[in-house]
């Protein structure tokens, strides 16, 4: 039996249940919130799952009676009841505990109407992210080497930092194909690694989004699925999917939402700053898990993502859900944007640290010339006080100085 990856919020949720009354661990469906909650059963925890039927009757019929049975207490899926978190409220306000409930779901329940006002003050919450290439290649997650790039202060200690990164060997392709849903992740034979993703998107429609909204014809959703799977890593036009789709405005914003609260998609967001351009102000949209979107492309492997000229996309997509995972653990005061201007000037990441901004570009090609970089000399120079240095992933294997700010980065080394 393969050994368990090391989850990085392991940590996180050991630390968040010697403090806070609740922790919720959030995430999309099969993430590996079960697994990393039943991990600590050891410590005496009761577990009801409300994936259980009989449960979800015991749940609604007397909230809590159902909580208050044997504290402390795990409960997983929580959102198929919400009158749960009324009942968590008052038993937590008749006694504080740290620990008392650890609740996780499939959706997120910030977004459940009232949840956010009943539980606020003794809730925090985990969002659980794909199995990250960082967790994946079982590296030291205490110290990963992005965290120490993105401490560089100037272009010097940046370099200096990268220089003595010892890189790992991986292929970033197969990260991508296989996604980090961990049974997906796990699975080496790629047709029973469709069929599997085949099983959850039907799971999903029949589970997640019936017991989140009264969508009829749940075949309109598929479809508004995979026609936003191709759009990942693309500006999102709300009216321009609608439209494709064949759907009302109002209906393609409705199922827009339940992805969102499902975890199913996320956005980042572009970056302002008045500096005299046009900027491009819609969002990008990304997929939580590349193996996911390019599945409902219809794409079985990677050689059919680059025939069609979908690799970049899909590598773009890849890094984000890696910037997006380190951040909420690690820096959750730091925030991720894209910057575009209307001249074509554009940055795929844009981290915000502080008074301090990180410039990220992605290149899915061997060589890189500094005409390829032009939309990062200009934003290194119109934010000069703030951005002192910018990274260039590339498919290259050499860790190169395109300019004296400028770094050609492996992507092996980012991740290591």
């Amino acid at each position: 039996m393969e050994e368990l990856i090391g989850r990085i919020q392991a940590k996180t949720l050991d630390s968040y249940l010697k403090k806070f009354p609740i922790v919720a661990v959030l995430g999309a469906r099969q993430t590996g919130k079960s697994t990393l909650v039943k991990d600590l059963l050891r410590m005496k925890r009761k577990y009801l799952t409300l994936d259980d039927t009989m449960n979800v009757l015991l749940a609604e019929q007397d909230a809590e009676s159902f909580l208050g049975q044997d504290l402390p207490i795990t409960i997983d899926e929580v959102q198929k009841v919400p009158r749960l978190f009324p009942a968590m409220k008052k038993i937590v306000d008749n006694k504080r505990t740290p620990g008392q409930f650890l609740i996780t779901g499939s959706a997120n329940i910030t977004m459940l109407p009232k949840i956010s006002e009943t539980l606020a003050g003794r809730i925090v919450f985990i969002e659980m992210h794909p199995i990250t290439i960082m967790e994946a290649l079982r590296r030291d997650l205490a110290h990963p080497a992005i965290g120490h790039i993105m401490r560089a202060k100037t272009a010097k200690q940046c370099w200096d930092t990268l220089n003595r990164i010892k890189p790992s060997e991986f292929s970033i392709e197969k990260y991508v194909v296989r996604g980090g849903l961990p049974p997906a992740y796990l699975e080496e034979n790629n047709e029973a690694r469709q069929a599997w993703f085949k099983g959850y998107v039907r799971t999903y429609l029949e589970r997640d989004v019936r017991d989140l909204s009264r969508i009829q014809k749940l075949y309109e959703y598929q479809k508004y699925l995979s026609l936003l799977a191709f759009r990942s890593s693309q500006i999102f036009n709300k009216a321009e999917v609608a439209r494709d789709c064949g759907i009302p405005y109002t209906t393609a914003g409705h199922f827009f939402d339940l992805l969102l609260a499902t975890f199913q998609v996320f956005l980042v967001e572009p970056y302002f700053r008045n500096i005299g351009k046009r900027l491009i102000k819609s969002p990008k949209i990304m997929w939580s898990d590349t193996g996911l979107a390019m599945h409902l492309q219809g794409l079985n492997s990677w050689e059919d993502a680059a025939r069609l000229g979908r690799d970049a996309f899909f590598v773009e997509n890849k890094i984000a859900i890696e910037l997006k995972s380190y951040l909420s653990l690690y820096e959750p005061s730091a925030k991720l944007f894209f910057w575009r201007s209307s001249g074509g000037a554009e940055i795929d990441f844009l981290i915000e640290r502080g008074d301090q901004l990180i410039p990220v570009e992605i290149k899915w090609r061997s060589a890189v010339s500094l005409k390829d970089v032009t939309g990062m000399q200009v934003f290194l120079q119109d934010f000069k006080n703030e951005a002192h240095w910018g990274i260039v992933l590339y498919k290259g294997r050499q860790l190169l100085k395109i300019k004296e700010n400028i770094f050609l980065v492996p992507y092996e080394y980012f991740f290591t």
